[in-house]
C-alpha cells in the first residue's frame, strides 16, 4: 500500500482530541446517605464500571473514526505493475484508431468503427488536463501527427472516417515509435484500437519501445461473413478487334454457402457477360466468362456481385487499351528481309517499319511494340543503350544473328541485357526436335485433345537447320527454351531481363542455313511472338499503395505534364513524373482515394486508362480472439504490452487503476461513517 499525500499523517495528532476530552469529563459521583448504606454503595460501584467501559468505547470509536479520516485523506492505493515502471507527471498519449473497411463489420453495439470511436474517447478521459494526446488512423494525415490537448483529441475522433488504406500492424507501431521518441518524458502510453484482422497483424514482427508502455484494446464482430471479388485476370495477353478473350475471375466467400449468386460484366457502360454461380462456406472459386473484343481504344470493365452488409469489395475495376494496330520496327543490319517484310507488311493487324541499322532514329524505338534486329554486323553503343532500356521497361527485341563476321558487338550487348549470347557455329545437319508448348507463344497453335492437352501431331514436320550458332544461356536463370534441336542446343529461347523479353534465334532469316523461313511454323511463331510483345499495362492498381503508373511507350511524345482525371467528376490530379527513357512513370502520391476509372491525359489527348480498386487484404476479415491476441502477448519478449478486455468495468476506470492504482480512501471514508455510527449508537442507546 502507498500514499498520494503522507504527509496528511501528521493530522494523526488530533488523536489526542478525544483522549484528552475523555480524561477531563469523567463523571463525578456524589455520596448519598441512606438507611441501607450497604446496598447503595453495591449498585453505584457496578453503574461506575459500566459507564466507564461506555466511555472508554466510545473513545475508542471516536479515536478510530478520525484515524480512518486521516488515512483517507492520505490517499492509500495499491499500486499497479504499470506504476512500478513509471513516474508521477504529465503523460503522452498516442491512440491508434483503426479506420480500415473491416471496420465497418457489425458488433451487439452497433458498427465496429463507431464502437472504436468510443473507446478512444474512453481512453482520453482517464488521464488529466495538462495530458498530450496524439491520434493515429491508416491514412497517416499530417495533422495527426503531432500532439494535441484532450478538446483537441475530441474533436480529430469525431472526423475520422472510414478509410481505403489498409497499413499493417508493425508499420503502426513503427509510426507510434516515432512519434514517442521525439519525447523525454517517462510516461509515455501508446494504444491500438482494432479488429486486430489476421492479414494486416503480424505479432512476430513488430518491434515496439519497451520504454512505452503498449495497451491493445480489440474489438470483436458478431458475424464475419463476405462474399467478394478477389482478382481477375486473361487466360491471353492478346487483345485484338473481333477475338475472342477468357476472363477468369476469382471469388473468395468467408461466410456460409451461397447459391445461385448472379455475376455480371459490362464494359463500357455496356452488359457484356452474364452468370450465376454456386460456393461453399469459406471456399473459393474461379468463374470464366467469355465475349469477343469488338472496338479498339480504351475499356473500362466491371465485375459486379452482390453481398451485405460488406459492399466495397463487391466491384472489381480494370482498364486495358487495344491498339488498333500493332508497331512493329525491323533494324536491319545489311538488307531487308524478304520474309520478314512479306509477314507484317501487308497485315492490317500490325505497324510495320523498315529501318537500316544506320539510319535508325534511335529516340522512335520507344514508339514500338516490337523491335526486331535482323543480322546485325555489330551493335553501337548508343543503339544498345536505347535498347537495353527498352527491353527493362516491357519492350520486346527478336534479334537474328548475322550470317557473317563476328558476333562479339551484339554478344556484348545481349549479356549487358540478358547474360545470354552467341558461342561457335555448328554445322551439324539436324531438325528441330522439341517445342516448348507449355509457352504462349505455341500455346494455342496446336489442336489439343479430349483432355484438355496440347500435343503435337505424329510425325510432325518440324524446321530443318543446316548450320547454327550455339547460343549461351548464361546464369541468370532467366533463359526459357522454346524450341530445341536434336542435339539438345536451342534454336529459340526466350530471356526475360526486366519487364521485358529478348528472343534469341540461333540461325540467320536465310535458306542457307536452315528451312525455317519458309516452313509452316515461321509464319505463326513470328505472328505470335509479335502479338504477345503487346506492351500490357497492370488490369488494375490498388488504392492506398504507391505503385507507379506506367505510361506505354507508344503513347509518349515529348516531356510533358500530364494529368489523371476521373470521368464525371472534378477530380484531377497532376501526379509525380519520371521518365526513364523508354517510358515515363507516373506517381499518384496517395492522392487517388477512390475505387473507380480514372484517365491519364496529357493536354487534352486521352493517354490511357486506368482502374483502381480497394486493397483485398481487408476484404479476409478473419481476426485473432481476445484468446489467441494473449497467446501471441505471452510469446513476445518483452513484456510492455498488455491487453485491456471488455468487462464490466469500463475502459477509463481501468486505464485509471492502471495509472493510479486501486485507491482505497472510499473505503477509509466508510470505516470512518461506520464510527461514527458506532459511537452515536453507543450514546444514545447504551445507558449508563
Amino acid at each position: 500500500m502507498q500514499f498520494v499525500y503522507p504527509l496528511f499523517f501528521i493530522a494523526f495528532a488530533a488523536l489526542a482530541i478525544p483522549v484528552i476530552i475523555h480524561l477531563f469529563n469523567f463523571r463525578r459521583y456524589k455520596k448519598v446517605w441512606f438507611t441501607n448504606v450497604r446496598f447503595l454503595a453495591e449498585i453505584q460501584q457496578e453503574t461506575k464500571q459500566q459507564s466507564q467501559l461506555k466511555q472508554v468505547l466510545i473513545l475508542l470509536a471516536r479515536m478510530l473514526a478520525i484515524a480512518s479520516i486521516v488515512m483517507a485523506f492520505a490517499q492509500p492505493y495499491i499500486p499497479s505493475n504499470k506504476q512500478t515502471e513509471k513516474q508521477t507527471g504529465q503523460h503522452l498519449v498516442s491512440i491508434y484508431l483503426d479506420n480500415s473497411w473491416s471496420m465497418d463489420a457489425v458488433a451487439s453495439e452497433g458498427k465496429l468503427n463507431e464502437i472504436a470511436k468510443n473507446k478512444a474517447l474512453e481512453i482520453a478521459a482517464a488521464y488529466g488536463g495538462s495530458d498530450r494526446f496524439q491520434l493515429i488512423t491508416n491514412d497517416f494525415e499530417g495533422r495527426h501527427q503531432h500532439f494535441v490537448s484532450q478538446e483537441e483529441f475530441k474533436k480529430l475522433v469525431s472526423e475520422v472516417q472510414l478509410s481505403p488504406s489498409s497499413p499493417t500492424l508493425p508499420a503502426i507501431i513503427s509510426r507510434q515509435n516515432e512519434m514517442l521518441a521525439g519525447s523525454r518524458l517517462l510516461n509515455r502510453d501508446a494504444y491500438l484500437i482494432s479488429d486486430f484482422q489476421r492479414s494486416a497483424t503480424s505479432f512476430s514482427t513488430i518491434k515496439p519501445d519497451t520504454s512505452v508502455s503498449w495497451f491493445l484494446v480489440p474489438l470483436q464482430a458478431e458475424k464475419r461473413d463476405n462474399l467478394y471479388i478477389d482478382t481477375i485476370w486473361f487466360n491471353g495477353p492478346v487483345h485484338q478487334p473481333g477475338q475472342s478473350v477468357k476472363l477468369t475471375i476469382r471469388i473468395r466467400n468467408s461466410g456460409q454457402a451461397l447459391e445461385k449468386v448472379p455475376l455480371k460484366l459490362t464494359i463500357n457502360q455496356i452488359q457484356r457477360g452474364l452468370a450465376s454461380f454456386s460456393i461453399g462456406s469459406n471456399a473459393m472459386e474461379e468463374i470464366v466468362l467469355s465475349y469477343s473484343e469488338k472496338d479498339t481504344g480504351i475499356q473500362f470493365c466491371t465485375v459486379a456481385l452482390t453481398d451485405y452488409p460488406i459492399v466495397y469489395d463487391d466491384k472489381y475495376y480494370f482498364a486495358y487499351n487495344i491498339l488498333p494496330s500493332i508497331p512493329v520496327l525491323c533494324i536491319n543490319g545489311e538488307k531487308e528481309n524478304s520474309y520478314i517484310l512479306a509477314l507484317f507488311k501487308e497485315d492490317s493487324a500490325f505497324s510495320f517499319n523498315n529501318s537500316r541499322l544506320k539510319q535508325t532514329d534511335y529516340g522512335s524505338i520507344r514508339n514500338y511494340s516490337i523491335v526486331i534486329l535482323n543480322m546485325p554486323s555489330e551493335v553501337p553503343s548508343g543503339l544498345a543503350e536505347e535498347l537495353n532500356r527498352y527491353v527493362s521497361k516491357g519492350g520486346s527485341l527478336v534479334i537474328f544473328p548475322p550470317e557473317s563476321g563476328s558476333t562479339a558487338s551484339l554478344n556484348e550487348f545481349c549479356r549487358s541485357i540478358s547474360g545470354g549470347g552467341y558461342s561457335t557455329q555448328d554445322t551439324t545437319r539436324q531438325r528441330v526436335a522439341f517445342l516448348n508448348l507449355e509457352n504462349p507463344v505455341f500455346q494455342d497453335i496446336f489442336e489439343k485433345n479430349t483432355a484438355g492437352k496440347t500435343l503435337l501431331p505424329d510425325n510432325v514436320d518440324l524446321p530443318l537447320v543446316t548450320r547454327h550458332y550455339r547460343i549461351d544461356l548464361g546464369n541468370t536463370g532467366k533463359a526459357e527454351i522454346l524450341m530445341k534441336l536434336q542435339n539438345g542446343d536451342p534454336f529459340l529461347t526466350c530471356f526475360h531481363p526486366g519487364k521485358g523479353k529478348l528472343y534469341l534465334f540461333s540461325s540467320p532469316l536465310s535458306e542457307t542455313w536452315s528451312n525455317f523461313p519458309r516452313h509452316l511454323i515461321f509464319v505463326p511463331t513470328l505472328y505470335k511472338i509479335s502479338l504477345l510483345s503487346n506492351l500490357l499495362s497492370p488490369l488494375s492498381y490498388t488504392v492506398g499503395t504507391e505503385e507507379s503508373i506506367d505510361i506505354p511507350a507508344d503513347s509518349i511524345a515529348e516531356k510533358n505534364i500530364y494529368k489523371i482525371s476521373r470521368p464525371g467528376s472534378d477530380f484531377e490530379i497532376i501526379p509525380g513524373s519520371r521518365y526513364l527513357g523508354a517510358g515515363v512513370s507516373l506517381f499518384p502520391h496517395d492522392q487517388i482515394r477512390e475505387a473507380g476509372f480514372y484517365l491519364v491525359q496529357s493536354g487534352k489527348k486521352n493517354v490511357t486508362g486506368i482502374a483502381f480498386n480497394y486493397n483485398r487484404r481487408e476484404s479476409d476479415l478473419r481476426c485473432y480472439t481476445v484468446a489467441e491476441i494473449e497467446n501471441e502477448v505471452k510469446r513476445l519478449p518483452f513484456k510492455s504490452v498488455r491487453i485491456l478486455k471488455e468487462n464490466n468495468t469500463s475502459l477509463t476506470r481501468q486505464i485509471k487503476q492502471l495509472n493510479e492504482g486501486t485507491p482505497l480512501w472510499k473505503f477509509f471514508i466508510f470505516v470512518a461513517l461506520f464510527f461514527l455510527a458506532t459511537e452515536i449508537l453507543l450514546i444514545r442507546v447504551l445507558k449508563v
